[in-house]
């Protein structure tokens, strides 16, 4: 019998290990959690300061003119090899907000130098649609910007792709844009005004009625009903056979008239 509480008792520090070699691997896992959830936490932050510094060097010099869109698109490159990085080290995270802000300072003096240029009319008054760089580029990287949510620097790439295109194939759809960037941002009033233009500008192109549908949906959302009929009523009488006429009558007939 003895001999039997002494093993029992031998046995105690064993299991007392056993305990705490549990606990330690627990707190190590959750330590481990927080440290990823810190690392997310810092990726975040570096991909909205990203964003941020793109809208901001954009609103300011979107006007200037020269490679507006190859610049546009190399930043957009940058931010998709910021969300790849998911897996990112604080060294690598580092090193890439270095990386990006030596490329914000090269693109702050390069488009200080093209506005003194400028100033100095050393561009010989151009401003033609080949100092722009390329039409589609440029639209591309205004796009990006749309679908990214950088409303601001989808707005300003669209005003100086309809400024240097007025007449290009896209030029409708860069003003329907605008419209929308305005209406992403919650600026109703601007997004209505906005879509007027594309039916003023381009009345014959496809845009047209979807612009007046979304007026008129705009102008219902703020209680103004006798201007949405009224756009309504335009889609329905002057672009009859278009997608948009169909929804357009169905809206007339909710409103209560035709």
């Amino acid at each position: 019998m003895k001999a039997r509480t002494l093993f029992a008792l031998a046995l105690l520090p064993l299991a007392g290990a056993c305990v705490a070699t549990k606990q330690d691997v627990q707190e190590l896992r959750l330590d481990m959690a927080q440290q990823r959830a810190h690392q997310d936490s810092l990726f975040r932050a570096l991909v909205g300061r990203t964003e941020a510094m793109l809208d901001s060097l954009s609103d300011q010099n979107v006007r200037l003119r020269g490679d507006v869109a190859n610049r546009l698109l190399a930043i957009e490159r940058q931010l998709v090899q910021i969300q790849e990085l998911s897996g990112a080290n604080q060294a690598q995270l580092s090193d890439l907000r270095r990386q990006i802000d030596q490329r914000a300072a090269e693109e702050r003096r390069r488009q200080q130098e093209a506005a003194d240029a400028a100033a100095a009319g050393q561009d010989g008054g151009g401003g033609s649609a080949a100092d722009a760089g390329d039409p589609d580029e440029l639209y591309e990287a205004a796009q990006a910007a749309l679908r990214r949510g950088s409303v601001g620097t989808a707005r300003a790439g669209f005003e100086e792709f309809i400024r240097a295109n007025p007449q290009h194939r896209l030029a409708p759809e860069a003003q329907y844009n605008i419209g929308q960037s305005y209406e992403q941002g919650r600026d109703t009033g601007n997004a209505i005004t906005a879509y007027g233009r594309v039916v003023e500008l381009y009345p014959t192109s496809g845009r047209a009625p979807a612009a007046l549908l979304r007026m008129g949906r705009l102008e219902l959302g703020r209680g103004n009903r006798t201007e949405a009929r009224a756009r309504l009523n335009q889609i329905v009488q002057r672009y009859p056979r278009a997608p948009e006429a169909g929804e357009a009558r169905t809206e007339l007939q909710r409103l209560g008239t035709r």
